[in-house]
């Protein structure tokens, strides 16, 4: 290999790295709420709130009602937050809650309504 196909391979490869595991898990949607309410502890800075939400989120986690990756996910921002870093964490309750797609029942869901018109 030449240098400039070293150089583009090397870069391509650093670029493939970062962006590894950048994605975010899919929510169950029994746990989407649990963002949102995540997020108004996270803007409004309630170290009360936030506790509140570390509890359902470990609950639902040692109940087998969440994954690990989920629950990994979670406890990044619970972390951010509780290190004091609230506007980080928000940010990424933030970018969690966009990450989120539908599930095809829903998505199915939806397109029936549309369908009947009701």
């Amino acid at each position: 290999m030449n240098t400039r196909t070293t150089v583009l391979a090397v870069a391509l490869l650093l670029v493939a790295t970062m962006l590894w595991g950048c994605g975010r898990p899919q929510v169950a949607p029994k746990n989407l709420h649990l963002i949102a309410s995540l997020r108004t502890a996270l803007s409004t800075r309630n170290p009360e709130w936030l506790e509140q939400n570390a509890e359902i989120i470990s609950q639902r986690h040692q109940g087998g009602e969440m994954s690990d990756d989920e629950y990994e996910a979670f406890q990044d921002i619970l972390d951010a937050a509780r290190a004091g870093d609230w506007q980080d964490a928000e940010h990424d309750a933030i970018a969690f809650q966009k990450a989120q797609r539908p599930t095809a029942e829903q998505v199915q869901r939806v397109s029936r309504h549309w369908h009947d018109g009701s």
